[in-house]
């Protein structure tokens, strides 16, 4: 398949330019689609790189220095995290909000796509929602 040869160089890619990443890893039975989790993250000024998609569960990763960020939009949101938590405070997040909120984005249009690969996941959420 093309994206076993394309989201390892994009993993490189990213790693190359913004140096360490921190990898999320999310179990496929949680609700949350791949495509989801990236345009939630965009929304809050967060790129993904080095997108994996298993079996059971898929991953990607951010920037370091984003991680925690990232960590705390998706617990707030309600994504599984199957790899521990960097910052314990977060797995309490959901629960001390109103049901579907979600913090301010900067931005409500988000980041716009960058790479390739964030155009391709544009591409088929627009084709498949």
């Amino acid at each position: 398949m093309l994206a076993d040869l394309i989201d390892p160089i994009d993993a490189f890619v990213g790693k190359l330019v913004y140096g360490p990443m921190h990898r999320f890893v999310i179990h496929r039975s949680g609700g949350f689609s791949g495509a989801e989790i990236e345009m939630l993250l965009r929304r809050y000024g967060i790129r993904i790189w080095g997108r994996e998609i298993h079996d059971d569960e898929f991953a990607f990763l951010v920037k370091q220095s984003q991680a925690v960020w990232a960590e705390y939009i998706l617990c707030r949101a309600g994504v599984p995290l199957s790899n521990g938590l960097l910052d314990q405070r977060n797995a309490g997040y959901r629960e001390r909000h109103e049901p579907g909120t979600m913090p301010i984005p900067w931005d409500e249009q988000g980041i716009a796509p960058h790479s390739f690969v964030d155009h391709v996941v544009d591409w088929m959420v627009r084709l498949f929602g």
